[in-house]
């Protein structure tokens, strides 16, 4: 036991937090501290909770021993490093904030105030205070960029690191154009129940588009990419992220059957100690050898027949110039079916989700087009600065957000297609000048209306009519311009009628 004889003490008055008289100090007894072994506990969080119930996970002394030298090592920290701590304490890497400056000589700086952590208020703080070392989440990046107006230097800055969100080229690009002497951008990727971050990479100054890599493991560390029979992918194969490591914490604190499920015996060795755990993450090799990060098993769904990754159309959406953050999320439309929900917050000026649809539209095959788009003046986040997804508002199906003037049907025609397309789409009332798609159609209910007209007014409209004419008032003008030329019958002709007689706006 290590006797504490000659250290010194101070008592703290619990009720004020001030420092109680020195002889009282003196009387105090010594205690001896205890001597630790690596596999000891060192410290207990809980997870975000952004995929379930939070669970308490238990950490050790030499998993955050591991990180923090490598990290000091790897970005040469130095005594002369200002670094930020912008984390809350609730969240685990708050202990890389806290302990890299304090083991590597450099100081620690905490904002004036914990509200200005995400909000632009915290760049004039950065600069004003030298920073050099700095980690964040994306989306609390992506609030500090809404709110400048104009470039800002940064020229103390060496290293930011982004952690516990996918990063998106769009968030590196707005972040280079804002503070273009700032340093340089390492993604960290490593559930909290690895310790910390245990795969990285260094973003070239060029980004690859959309999401990018979760790079390379830290050192004495695998990231494998499993199947579903529990063998090695190949390049390009998608699988689960599978983290190997001798540096991972102890696992969860009373979740015996959640241990069992994701801390696992290593299949290519016969050491009951060699444990791996997954992560529940999508992941494949890419032929450079770095791993992409492709979302969560448990957020994936299939629309229509299509496998979906909601973080896959995030990054295409995040691409638009006009969006200055989003996130797509999945939901039911208004038939219970499957279905995605886009959460936006755009720059000054009204938008309409139709040109954010025909946006998607060129780049994105139907099925994960959004049927919602949501638009917020900020998404909500947890405490640790992620996107609360929880929090996310359901999608109003009754599309009030739209803002054209309610026009109802004019005559028979337009009568007969509205009701046709209220059944097919659920929604009592809209205007004839309302958008399909923006009602929530896609292209499976787009062949139930074709159908429906063929039976109610004997018209044979190739299904392409709804994508060319995406209101009651188009629709039903072709309608009544295949009925004017004796075309009731005929599809083929019908399509072959000129574009400006097939599609007229009202």
């Amino acid at each position: 036991m290590l006797e504490t004889s000659s250290v010194k003490r101070w008592l703290i008055s619990e009720d004020t937090g001030a420092l109680l008289d020195q002889a009282e100090n003196e009387n105090s007894t010594d205690t001896a501290l205890p001597e630790l072994s690596p596999d000891d506990p060192a410290y207990l969080f809980f997870t975000s909770g952004t995929t379930g119930v939070p669970k308490g996970v238990l950490g050790c002394h030499k998993g955050l021993s591991h990180f923090l030298k490598w990290q000091r090592e790897q970005y040469a920290i130095r005594p002369e490093d200002s670094c930020a701590q912008l984390t809350g304490f609730s969240f685990d890497v708050v202990l890389r904030d806290i302990f890299l400056p304090l083991t590597s000589g450099a100081s620690l700086h905490l904002p004036d105030a914990p509200s200005d952590v995400a909000s632009g208020r915290i760049v004039p703080w950065l600069r004003n205070h030298d920073i050099t070392v700095l980690h964040t989440v994306p989306t609390v990046a992506q609030a500090w960029l809404n709110e400048i107006r104009e470039e800002t230097p940064l020229p103390s800055l060496r290293w930011v690191f982004f952690a516990g969100e996918p990063l998106n080229d769009s968030l590196v690009r707005r972040w280079r154009a804002a503070f273009s002497e700032a340093g340089k951008i390492v993604n960290l990727y490593g559930p909290t129940e690895t310790t910390l971050a245990k795969c990285f990479y260094v973003v070239p100054d060029e980004p690859l588009f959309g999401v990018q890599p979760v790079g390379q493991s830290l050192p004495e560390t695998q990231a494998l990419v499993l199947n579903l029979s529990g063998n090695l992918c190949g390049i390009g194969e998608p699988g689960e992220i599978v983290i190997r490591t001798p540096f991972r914490t102890r696992g969860y604190i009373n979740e015996p059957e959640e241990q069992r499920a994701r801390f696992q015996k290593n299949p290519f060795t016969d050491d009951a100690d060699d444990l791996v755990y997954r992560t529940g993450d999508r992941g494949r090799y890419r032929p450079d050898g770095m791993l992409d990060i492709l979302g969560r098993f448990d957020q994936q769904i299939k629309i229509r027949g299509v496998r979906v990754e909601p973080d896959e159309v995030t990054a295409i959406l995040a691409q638009h110039p006009a969006i200055e953050s989003c996130i797509v999320a999945t939901c039911k439309d208004a038939h219970n079916e499957n279905a995605l929900a886009a959460y936006v917050v755009m720059a000054e000026g009204a938008h309409r989700s139709s040109e954010l649809r025909t946006y998607l539209n060129k780049k994105l095959p139907p099925a994960m087009i959004p049927s919602f788009f949501v638009f917020m003046p900020a998404l909500p986040l947890t405490p640790n600065g992620k996107v609360d997804r929880r929090a996310l508002p359901e999608p109003d199906r009754s599309l009030s957000e739209l803002r054209e003037e309610f026009i109802a049907p004019r005559d028979q025609t337009e009568q007969v297609v509205a009701r046709i397309w209220s059944d097919v789409l659920g929604i009592k009332q809209f205007s004839v000048l309302s958008d399909f798609f923006e009602l929530g159609g896609h292209s499976l209910l787009a062949t139930q209306i074709i159908s429906r007209v063929r039976d109610a007014l004997q018209i044979e409209l190739p299904v392409a009519s709804i994508f060319e004419n995406r209101t009651v008032a188009e629709l039903s003008k072709l309608v009544d311009e295949a009925r004017k030329h004796g075309l009731e019958t005929n599809a083929s002709a019908i399509k072959a009628l000129p574009r400006e007689r097939r599609r007229r706006t009202v």
